[in-house]
């Protein structure tokens, strides 16, 4: 039985475990975020990317410790809690054009990488193919999934040219 200097010690790492769980959550989605999406973020305002943030990890460990309550162990309630926090982030358009310039114009991927200017390019062009990429992620037949890639590359390789890469 738990004296009343042991539920306070209790309370006390509930709440440390929280913190802990949300700074974990607030760097792992940041983290994602630069990496997979800074297409998505360079359209936002700092505060909204805090809020965008905020909102997430909130929700994340609000899950994480219903799923911990519930008797799961930490690993299974972080997946549960990771899963939602990244939710709707499944797809990154800037990663998808990234890996498409990386395997299909390596030469000019490998110039944009030693300009410093792959980044930057990316974002660039992430809303001009956006619309196009979608079509060729929501394709449901092989055939229009190879047109799409098809006219990706061809409107890519016009963009390497206009942007003199």
């Amino acid at each position: 039985m738990l004296n009343h200097k042991g539920l306070d010690r209790e309370r006390t790492k509930l709440v440390f475990d929280k913190k802990m769980e949300q700074d974990y959550f607030t760097l792992y989605l940041q983290s994602y975020l630069q990496s997979e999406f800074p297409d998505v973020l360079a359209k936002l305002t700092t505060e909204e990317i805090e809020n965008l943030v905020s909102e997430r990890v909130n929700q994340a460990a609000s899950i994480f410790e219903q799923e911990r309550l519930s008797g799961k162990d930490v690993l299974q309630a972080q997946e549960v809690a990771i899963a939602d926090l990244t939710n709707g982030l499944s797809f990154s358009i800037y990663t998808f054009l990234n890996n498409l310039l990386e395997t299909e114009f390596l030469p000019d991927y490998q110039r944009l990488i030693a300009s410093e200017k792959r980044q930057s390019f990316l974002i660039t062009i992430c809303p001009l193919l956006e619309k196009l990429v979608k079509n060729y992620e929501e394709s449901d037949t092989g055939e229009n999934q190879r047109l799409c890639y098809h006219l990706i590359i061809g409107q890519l390789e016009t963009l390497i040219q206009t942007h003199g890469v």
